[in-house]
């Protein structure tokens, strides 16, 4: 990859892919794979004992073979991931069109790289290099796990249900884009990781009841003052809410 990329995260739930190798790299990729909800067929002669769990217990296909272009026919996207760089190179001549392929010793010949994933429940934190320096995606993704910690998995899920009744019962677009500003008021992280749940609950619900009950003739600006008011009533919420409120983002209508 020579240009930096255009980042995205790929629905490949139910897709074929295909990873040639068998190493401890290989197995590293196919548990990404399996992850994902990807249909994976392992291509190797020899497999790690991690790959070698996975096909006893048929979670993969094992070709026990080396490798032959029709090997890949009908894959989604193809994993080069052997240790001899001639190999991965033939797995790359053998690409269809339609195909993307990734090669763990060559970026500079690959559709796409796979960035190191921190995960905490639904939130997702990706590092890239572009391939130059995976060592470096790694350190950097332990120092976001110290401040990301797993209190996001619970605070995303609780964002994500507010999100969803929001979307539901508060038809202004204005007022939904205040609300959802609102909600990233440190108060309702801060109650997420003192374990307040009730009260983060209640917080949130006097926050979509002034919007949702506001009368239409009052227009949003009167009911999102309110909504500005209730978030930040405990003195430690962002000034910078209130501008991220009024810009637009298609992830946030």
């Amino acid at each position: 990859m020579s240009q930096p990329g255009y980042p995205v995260i790929l629905n490949i739930a139910g897709l074929p892919v295909v990873v040639v190798g068998g190493g401890t790299v290989a197995a590293r990729k196919v548990g990404k794979l399996l992850e994902a909800g990807a249909q994976v067929t392992v291509v190797s002669p020899d497999l790690a004992p991690r790959l070698q769990e996975w096909a006893g217990h048929g979670k993969i296909r094992w070709l026990d073979k080396r490798f032959e272009p029709g090997d890949i026919r009908g894959a989604r996207l193809v994993i080069a991931a052997t240790n001899d760089p001639q190999v991965n190179l033939a797995v790359y001549n053998a690409l269809e069109p339609y195909q993307w392929i990734n090669i763990v010793d060559r970026p500079d010949l690959s559709d796409f790289v796979v960035p190191t994933t921190l995960r905490q429940g639904k939130l997702s934190i990706s590092v890239s290099t572009s391939g130059a320096s995976p060592g470096l995606a790694k350190q950097i993704t332990a120092e976001l796990a110290e401040r990301y910690d797993e209190v996001y998995a619970d605070y995303v899920d609780f964002l994500a249900q507010c999100r969803l009744e929001i979307l539901q019962h508060v038809p202004d677009q204005k007022q939904r884009q205040r609300l959802f500003a609102a909600l990233l008021d440190p108060v309702f992280l801060r109650l997420t990781r003192e374990g307040k749940q009730k009260e983060r609950s209640a917080r949130y619900r006097r926050l979509l009841s002034t919007a949702a009950g506001s009368p239409a003739g009052r227009g949003a600006g009167s009911a999102t003052a309110e909504v500005e008011r209730e978030a930040g009533q405990d003195g430690d919420s962002d000034p910078a809410l209130k501008q991220s409120g009024q810009q637009q983002s298609e992830d946030e209508i």
